[in-house]
């Protein structure tokens, strides 16, 4: 198998840590100081920078390297929000379109998750929760809501890591998927519209909760 360029893996690498959050909103940094975290050259760094400048994750700053991005409440809010919009239109077909295997797929994901939170394990809760919306956009059989949920889902990845600091938050977001995947078993379109609504809803509302908690709690931030 072919080896991927470095400036590719450095960009996916970035990419992910920014949306997962390990490198924080409003972190600054340059290339040269990436580059020697990294310990390799300048050059793949700063394609990887112009790339993700590129894709609005990073700003860049003249003469001064770059900041990573960070949102307020309403843009926050705003993503969310057509997000789920878009998920509920999306989620009408999958109603129509889900099969047995997407199906077991998603019951699976459930399964997983509650051991999950009975472990503690919230760490990999986030990427369950990716994990089960995508057999959702999937089972749409669009292809246009398949990729919008999915640039949509990456990059609220970040904040959705957040929930990983209340257990029962998760809790309530696995009752959700329930209640979702009931809807999708019974084929039922207006249930599987309404119940997405709700868990956006509910959502949105926990994590403009956290986000305020984050902030509350971080006087500085280190340059990586």
């Amino acid at each position: 198998m072919e080896k991927k360029p470095l400036k590719e893996k450095v960009y996916k690498a970035l990419r992910q840590d920014i949306l997962t959050g390990k490198i924080p909103g409003g972190t600054h940094t340059t290339a040269s100081s990436l580059a020697r975290h990294l310990n390799i050259s300048r050059t793949p760094v700063k394609e990887a920078l112009q790339r993700l400048t590129q894709e609005r994750l990073i700003t860049s700053l003249p003469r001064a390297g770059y900041i990573i991005e960070t949102l307020s409440d309403e843009d926050i809010q705003d993503l969310f929000t057509a997000r789920f919009e878009i998920e509920a239109l999306a989620i009408r077909k999958a109603a129509r379109f889900v099969t047995v295997d997407e199906l077991k797929m998603l019951g699976d994901n459930i399964d997983k998750a509650k051991a999950c939170i009975k472990s503690g394990e919230l760490q990999k809760m986030t990427e369950l929760d990716l994990e089960f919306h995508t057999v959702l956009y999937k089972a749409s059989r669009s292809k246009t809501y398949y990729r919008i949920c999915k640039n949509l889902g990456d990059l609220t990845m970040k904040y959705r890591h957040g929930l990983n600091l209340v257990r029962d938050l998760w809790k309530e977001a696995i009752e959700n998927h329930t209640i979702i995947y009931q809807a999708l078993l019974a084929k039922d379109e207006e249930k599987a519209f309404q119940a997405i609504t709700d868990h956006g809803q509910q959502a949105i509302a926990q994590l403009l909760d956290i986000m305020k908690k984050i902030r509350s709690d971080s006087f500085f931030k280190e340059e990586i």
